[in-house]
């Protein structure tokens, strides 16, 4: 990943953390697809892959000050992402629909 882009998710963050909603916007119009993809392929199921989208972008929204900006910030951001998939796979296993 280029220096230019790491430098615009640090300047994205950096605004949603003083409450700029387009900035908030921006992250998640940036990485909507890829997190979307990922917990289709966990979940199979379109509808609940839309709700783990949703979850995991409010999750990290929530969160934006745990990141570490010396870190990349699409694993951190995938990590949460999988992690609602895989709580919404064992909910699957204790109730199944």
């Amino acid at each position: 990943m280029s220096t230019a882009v790491i430098d615009d998710i640090r300047l994205l963050v950096k605004r949603a953390l003083s409450g700029d909603q387009q900035a908030m916007l921006q992250i998640v119009e940036r990485y909507k697809q890829r997190v979307f993809g990922l917990c289709f392929r966990m979940l199979g199921q379109r509808e609940e892959a839309e709700d783990m989208s949703q979850e995991a972008f409010i999750r990290v929204l929530n969160n934006l000050t745990r990141w570490d900006p010396n870190r990349a910030f699409e694993p951190w951001l995938m990590t949460i992402a999988a992690n609602r998939c895989r709580t919404q796979l064992s909910r699957r296993r204790v109730s199944p629909s």
